[in-house]
């Protein structure tokens, strides 16, 4: 009987860390999607990651109310980058959130509020994705410029 259910656990364990794996690959891969469609000014595929009431606590320290504040911070210019590179340093997978935290580097195209045209840009970010019917999609982000 204690064989069983040893056997039983491993087996659980091995299903649910198989899942866990699953998942954080699928949203490694959604998050380099999100940097190529900012890259791109692609708002179509934006649209389809970011979920209508996606909430982001902006560098320039305020509220980007919802993904149509985002859009709108896209066309003033704010958001216009020759290159962005995301580094994922901690995922947490609980059921249908997940949270991704980790590094940007980002080089804007223009002058935008404290950051010049062509000057390389670090900040932190925290990242939230839900699951909701069958779809991960990110609702809530957070980025701070990091001071020199």
């Amino acid at each position: 009987m204690l064989l069983f259910i040893l056997v039983f656990h491993l087996l659980a364990y091995k299903c649910l860390s198989q899942k866990s794996n699953a998942t954080e690959t699928t949203i490694k891969s959604l998050e380099q999607k999100v940097v190529q469609a900012i890259l791109d000014a692609d708002t179509n595929t934006l649209k389809e990651l970011w979920a209508p009431e996606f909430l982001v606590n902006t560098p320039r320290n305020n509220i980007a109310g919802d993904r149509e504040a985002v859009f709108q911070n896209q066309r003033l210019g704010l958001i216009n980058y020759s290159s962005f590179d995301r580094v994922i340093e901690s995922i947490q997978i609980k059921k249908n959130v997940v949270i991704t935290m980790g590094a940007e580097t980002f080089i804007s195209r223009t002058d935008i509020p404290d950051v010049k045209a062509g000057q390389p840009v670090k900040r932190r970010f925290t990242n939230i994705w839900m699951k909701k019917n069958g779809k991960w999609q990110q609702t809530g982000r957070h980025a701070s410029i990091i001071c020199s």
